[in-house]
């Protein structure tokens, strides 16, 4: 059986041992849409609002969407997530339990967000370990750098660098002021892009209220980076064996493009198709919040690319559109017979993307 993981950051978790999960209930294993995530935290014995608690948002596959810091009120709040499978939250603060809640679609308004409010409770006081304060500047800059995750460093006006992240420190080298150290070495903040709702944004313009110098303004640099400037978008992935992880190489993964042809419907089948939409139309309509007002597609898909597992099960591929992309894998061998997904893919931005879907597969 074929299960898929789609995302743009990729970031697997590792769970406390100080921590507490809301089981899911088994029913309630489903995918659907979440548009925005917001919420409070407190201190479970004082009712107080808890400032920066980490709030990771996952999928069923442990991936992780988002990260959030709450704010001095304990709120926090992350707009047009998208498409969730299983979704989880985990809450993790220093001297904390971590706490681990599902989102049941139960909890989704009539205008498909979530709002939540959660208390966390504190470790005794035998049971705290003393660490040194980190500054919230500090704690905020390391959100925008995931493992696994990629941003840009713009060289000159003319070129840009494409960093794929191994580990990442941000250094408070003055009060208010910090560079970023990633994969051990050091990068300006004003010539760092990281991505934000799928464009590169200028690090400092995002924590220019927290530095202490105006580091955006006195650099002159573009609050987005150019596109022409990005690589292409990646699409990638690995083939494993879902048994035992191990990798499957010499699988046949066919990359499907759909041609700018999105039908637009209503009803409930597809005998009810009205007309071709165009594609920038099909964008537009991802951003209406009034259920009311959306439209259904079908699509017509193209090849467009194939490509051969190697040794190690991995594959890429490269695009340089945007689009409706389509995955689907032959497998080879003992692994023929394996039930075929097919995920789509939302390429948004014809570069710069990052987008990792893996295949798990039973004998």
């Amino acid at each position: 059986m074929i299960k898929t993981l789609l995302i743009f950051l990729f970031f697997i978790s590792s769970i406390f041992p100080q921590s507490e999960e809301i089981e899911l209930p088994p029913d309630k294993g489903v995918e659907y849409k979440l548009n925005d995530l917001s919420g409070a935290i407190f201190d479970e014995v004082s009712k107080e609002p808890l400032e920066d608690v980490n709030v990771d948002l996952f999928t069923g596959n442990k991936v992780l969407k988002h990260s959030i810091l709450t704010n001095e009120s304990g709120n926090f709040s992350k707009k047009n997530i998208g498409y969730l499978w299983k979704p989880r939250i985990k809450l993790t603060l220093e001297n904390y339990k971590t706490k681990i809640i599902p989102l049941l679609p139960d909890l989704l308004d009539s205008l498909g967000n979530i709002y939540v409010e959660h208390s966390i409770q504190p470790l005794p006081e035998n049971e705290r370990v003393a660490t040194l304060e980190r500054s919230t500047l500090t704690k905020r800059a390391e959100i925008f750098f995931i493992k696994g995750n990629l941003f840009y460093y713009l060289v000159n006006k003319r070129s840009a660098k494409k960093i794929i992240i191994k580990d990442v420190k941000a250094l408070e080298i003055r009060p208010q002021y910090i560079s970023m150290n990633v994969n051990g070495k050091t990068y300006d903040i004003s010539k760092c892009y990281v991505p934000q709702y799928g464009r590169f944004e200028n690090l400092s313009f995002i924590l220019k209220t927290l530095l202490s110098e105006p580091v955006f303004k006195n650099s002159g640099l573009p609050v987005y980076i150019p596109q022409h400037l990005l690589e292409p978008t990646v699409i990638f992935g690995t083939i494993f064996d879902k048994n035992n992880g191990a990798p499957i190489p010499g699988a046949e993964i066919i990359l499907s493009e759909a041609w700018n042809k999105p039908t637009s419907f209503t009803g409930n089948d597809s005998l009810s198709i009205t007309k071709v939409m165009p594609m920038a139309e099909y964008f537009s309509n991802l951003d209406k919040k009034n259920k009311k007002e959306k439209k259904f597609y079908n699509f017509q898909y193209n090849t467009f690319k194939r490509r051969v597992s190697d040794e190690d099960g991995r594959y890429a591929f490269t695009v340089n559109r945007a689009g409706i992309y389509q995955l689907d894998i032959n497998p080879p061998g003992q692994y023929a017979d394996a039930v075929r997904g097919k995920p789509n893919i939302l390429v948004k931005y014809g570069r710069g993307g990052w987008y990792k879907s893996n295949f798990s597969l039973s004998p």
